[in-house]
């Protein structure tokens, strides 16, 4: 199974032109610690849309965009408060750092746990001390718009979602949005610290929004096709988690035993045990609570090496 990912053609590491001076940077392949920037150029100073998490990707970034630009970044966006999207906040020194309230919230509440880090993420052990927390200093609440140099660049926040503070960069005129992680395409969305029901509704919303491209948080660039087989999958594990639910099963069990047909071939199919999780909390009305991490992770491991052993999850139909 793990051999058999979904990879779409052309996927890989770089940075493209989107629209007109507004940049994607894209990290392949988008599975955990792998997440997604951007940039908006503009002559008196650009804009980037999240800082990625290590220094050695933030670096690798921030020369990707010297090869687009020479105007300094004064602003900086970070869709939310995960680590993946703002651990590098500090190594844009000139950067003013814009987010949602809650994620800034967040941000001084975790810090950097480093320990932590390095536990759940090995492969980028060595890298996490290296870290230094840099918290948002502009924050707003629903809405914030910039409009420089003829450009309209609107930063929303339509409920809690994939976290409780996501924002999302839109640039009506360009019909590109920055979804941050509102938007996972081949990669399994993970919703630990989020609310599925809500974040179904916000993917209705952008859907009917005048966008043509979207930049996941994680994953290839797409657009509404791959945003709507996303909300597929959200709404198909909210239904099933639902039945069990009512059922008795616990949130392990039901994560066993529910079918993922064609998602058993995105990226990370284990987080279905974190989603369930999540899902469990919705549905007793406890998601004010913190899921049990040590656990999820555990969990995880174990639905790892039990479809390995099997070779692959039962992909029949949904």
């Amino acid at each position: 199974m793990h051999d058999n990912w979904i990879t779409p053609e052309g996927f890989k590491t770089g940075i493209e032109e989107v629209a007109p001076k507004v940049y994607a940077y894209i990290q392949a392949y988008g599975e955990l610690g792998v997440s997604n920037a951007g940039l908006l150029v503009d002559r008196e100073g650009s804009m980037a849309i999240d800082a990625l998490m290590v220094p050695s990707m933030t670096r690798r970034f921030l020369a990707a965009i010297k090869k687009v630009t020479n105007t300094p970044v004064t602003r900086l966006v970070n869709t939310h408060h995960h680590i993946d999207h703002s651990g590098g906040n500090f190594l844009f020194r000139d950067a003013e750092i814009i987010s949602h309230t809650y994620c800034r919230a967040e941000i001084e509440r975790t810090g950097l746990p480093v320990d932590f880090f390095q536990k759940r993420m090995p492969r980028f052990a060595a890298e996490f001390p290296r870290l230094k927390l840099a918290v948002p200093e502009v924050t707003f609440t629903d809405r914030l718009v910039f409009h420089v140099a003829g450009r309209e660049v609107e930063l929303r926040h339509l409920g809690p979602a994939h976290t409780f503070g996501d924002a999302f960069v839109y640039l009506p005129k360009e019909k590109v949005l920055f979804a941050g992680d509102l938007a996972f395409y081949y990669v399994t969305p993970l919703a630990f610290q989020g609310h599925v029901g809500n974040w179904i509704k916000v993917v209705d919303r952008i859907l009917k929004m005048d966008v043509d491209i979207i930049v996941p948080g994680h994953g290839p660039i797409g657009g509404k096709k791959e945003l709507q087989e996303m909300r597929t999958y959200l709404v198909m594990i909210r239904r099933e988690a639902k039945k069990r639910f009512a059922a008795g099963m616990t949130a392990e069990q039901a994560a066993r035993d529910m079918k993922l047909g064609i998602y058993a071939r995105w990226r990370e199919p284990e987080r279905i045990l974190p989603n369930v999780m999540r899902l469990y909390q919705e549905f007793r009305n406890e998601l004010d609570q913190p899921l049990d991490v040590l656990k999820m992770f555990e969990g995880m491991r174990q639905l790892r090496a039990e479809w390995h052993a099997a070779d692959a999850p039962d992909t029949c139909c949904i």
